[in-house]
């Protein structure tokens, strides 16, 4: 929100002081290194997630999901089954992790897939934020964990 509120004040500058501020980060930005950094950051690439948002420590936590392959029903990867605009829960393990309960299962897409990128070996589910970054993975192989973990985060998302 602080970036998008930057953002505004420099586009809608009125003052000289805005202004002048606007000149001055404009001539920033042709400095490529500033620029891509800028990019990155404008386009959410490099925003953090919250902290205490998401249970463990998964290194897949916080990342952008991007092009990840699928082995599910004929969809090649995940972004064509986020259409709904909710989280979407890929169900990686062999043990299937429960809908998630206190009516948060109307605000989650659940599929069962399978991945065959080395990274994502261990990795049994993954809850997906509709903006395509991971809010939650986990190497759990206890179905009822996994449902406790993944409600926990989509509460913080969901709320």
């Amino acid at each position: 929100m602080d970036n998008t509120r930057a953002q505004l004040a420099l586009f809608a500058a009125a003052s000289p002081e805005q202004i002048a501020l606007r000149e001055v980060w404009s001539a920033a930005l042709t400095e490529p290194r500033t620029n891509r950094q800028w990019a990155r950051r404008i386009a959410g690439f490099d925003d953090p997630l919250p902290v205490g948002t998401t249970p463990g420590g998964h290194p897949l936590n916080g990342t952008r999901l991007a092009g990840l392959a699928l082995d599910t029903a004929g969809v090649p990867t995940a972004h064509p089954l986020m259409h709904h605009g909710r989280p979407l829960l890929l169900d990686l393990g062999r043990t299937r992790t429960p809908c998630p309960a206190d009516g948060l299962e109307q605000r989650t897409g659940t599929v069962n897939a399978e991945v065959a990128h080395p990274i994502w070996r261990d990795v049994t589910a993954v809850l997906i934020r509709p903006d395509a970054r991971i809010a939650w993975a986990s190497t759990d192989t206890d179905a009822q964990r996994r449902a406790a973990d993944c409600l926990t985060t989509l509460r913080t998302l969901c709320r």
